[in-house]
């Protein structure tokens, strides 16, 4: 196996370390990923979710429990969001959104969708 392909092979099983502004971002799983549920809203933009997504996700790198329980407060956690968001720029927002986007796509990658084998009756999880 080549070397290439042997670290290609490594890094779809461990996310590389990434951060924003040179705050660690913890990683995407699905643990974060169901507090961003908690906290998403359908009426929120776009802009919103990424500045909420790198929040959350330098938070979790900070202090896994406090964000846990920010998360089950929506409204100070939309404070929050809102705060830490001032002094960011345009730029910073383009960046921002480059990032989750790529955090977003190397996660969707990864999954996989269970195909029953031809004739069999069983589906996947029922045996």
């Amino acid at each position: 196996m080549s070397i290439t392909l042997e670290e290609e092979l490594n890094s779809s099983f461990v996310s590389p370390e990434r951060d924003f502004m040179g705050d660690k971002l913890a990683p995407y799983t699905e643990g974060s990923r169901l507090l961003m549920l908690q906290v998403y809203d359908e009426a929120d933009s776009s802009i919103f979710f990424v500045w909420s997504f790198i929040f959350m996700h330098t938070q979790l790198a900070k202090n896994r429990k406090e964000t846990i329980k920010l998360a089950w407060n929506k409204e100070s956690f939309r404070d929050k969001v809102l705060t830490w968001a001032d002094d960011k720029t345009e730029a910073d927002r383009e960046i921002a959104t480059a990032l989750v986007t790529s955090i977003i796509n190397e996660a969707n990658k990864g999954q996989v969708e269970a195909v029953p084998t031809a004739g069999s009756s069983n589906q996947p999880g029922n045996e």
